[in-house]
């Protein structure tokens, strides 16, 4: 594991704090689009099935399309440059999305605020690690604890906007909160490198395969002997080992890697079903709009719970990721497995949620440790990656619900 030879730096908790609160807008606000869903329905004439794949797109298609160039951004720039300036797009988009007038333009909207908030998350990543080099597990799921408060609170409070000033007004208001991902992204300042903690990697990075290769006779300079006589060639040749450098693409071959990367696209498909439906579904079951935006609250608060719970014993060693993680998934799939069997009643629906929330509350964090486990700190574009696997199954769980009719 990584160590630190200095003691932790005092800046730590405002870090933390910034991420805190960026989660706290970007869950909490796709947990809110929930309650705009008739409304894209009604007013924009679209079908369900397109209203999800659209809403999915707010944190899964900016993952797809700029994840995997998240990670190289972070070799050029700084995460308090890359976060302000993704937190300004995606504000601006979202303010623009209150606009729309039809379900192409609202697309739009979300896909470009998408790409703010994956340039974000992504860049914020990396502060986090090197702050709580010996605590990732605590640190990553305190700060992912915000999107549950987020989950908790802004759904009921959209529900309560959209009442007073129609659904175009409440988006725009909350274009205008996701304005603070850029004073979120200021408050992310770089440590020396003289104070950075040791990193560490599983995986070999590509100047470790290099020099194993120069001893052995073969690359010495990434290039092969026949090629001196070559340019064209030669060019061709740096190009590619250029890109292959900047995306960490030989990571992309190693089997845990694909393993999580896998895993990472199941669990994408279960954040959108979950997180985007059970609100409607609520409604759909005859709650009423205001009981079935609360039952965001009980599935934030199971989320939150298990979001701040499971860090310690992890960072103490007192079991490990992969276990906590497997345990986790057979308790939200039996809660999930008992849900058509309760409909009827309010109470053992809101139960569900919660302990569905607490579940995921693991789950979803998890996926930053075990990667962390696998590739180290030294491949940030490995967590660009999981952003690319994670946003595709975001997008494949909003089509595949609406598809299926869980929503009105």
């Amino acid at each position: 594991m990584t160590t630190s030879s200095s003691r932790p730096h005092p800046w730590r908790w405002m870090v933390l704090a910034s991420r805190f609160v960026f989660c706290f807008i970007a869950l909490g606000g796709f947990k809110a689009l929930g309650v705009f869903l008739p409304y894209f329905i009604l007013y924009l004439s679209t079908s369900s099935v397109s209203v999800g794949v659209i809403s999915s797109s707010l944190p899964g298609a900016g993952y797809i399309l700029i994840g995997s160039f998240a990670g190289v951004l972070l070799k050029v720039f700084t995460p308090r440059q890359i976060t302000i300036s993704g937190g300004f797009v995606a504000a601006v988009s979202m303010c623009v999305a209150s606009f729309s007038v039809s379900s192409n333009q609202i697309a739009v909207c979300f896909v470009l605020a998408s790409v703010g908030q994956a340039l974000c998350f992504v860049s914020s990543t990396k502060p986090c690690m090197e702050y709580f080099p010996d605590d990732f597990a605590f640190a990553n799921g305190a700060s992912l604890a915000g999107g549950t408060t987020g989950m908790m609170v802004l759904p009921p409070v959209m529900e309560y906007l959209v009442s007073v000033y129609g659904w175009r007004r409440a988006l725009g208001l909350m274009g205008a909160f996701t304005f603070n991902y850029v004073v979120c992204g200021a408050l992310l300042r770089p440590r020396n490198k003289s104070s950075l903690p040791a990193q560490y990697s599983l995986v070999p990075s590509r100047s470790i395969v290099e020099n194993a290769s120069a001893k052995s006779g073969g690359l010495a300079d990434g290039r092969d002997q026949d090629d001196e006589g070559n340019p064209a060639k030669f060019n061709f040749g740096q190009i590619v080992k250029y890109v292959r450098e900047r995306f960490d693409a030989h990571i992309l071959v190693e089997p845990l890697f694909v393993i999580i990367s896998v895993v990472s696209t199941l669990e994408g498909i279960l954040f959108g079903m979950w997180h985007l439906y059970l609100i409607p579904q609520g409604v759909e079951l005859g709650f009423g709009d205001s009981p079935s935006a609360f039952l965001a609250t009980f599935g934030g608060a199971g989320s939150l719970l298990g979001r701040i719970s499971h860090g310690f014993p992890i960072d103490r060693g007192h079991i490990k990721a992969t276990s906590l993680f497997t345990i986790s998934c057979l308790i939200f799939a039996a809660s999930n497995m008992l849900d058509p069997l309760v409909v009827t009643s309010y109470i053992a629906i809101a139960a569900i949620a919660f302990v569905s929330g607490v579940a995921f509350g693991v789950i979803y964090p998890l996926m930053f440790v075990l990667m962390r486990d696998v590739t180290g700190d030294r491949h940030m574009s490995a967590y660009g990656w999981l952003f690319v696997t994670h946003g595709i199954g975001v997008l494949l769980g909003g089509a595949l619900a609406g598809k299926d009719g869980f929503m009105i």
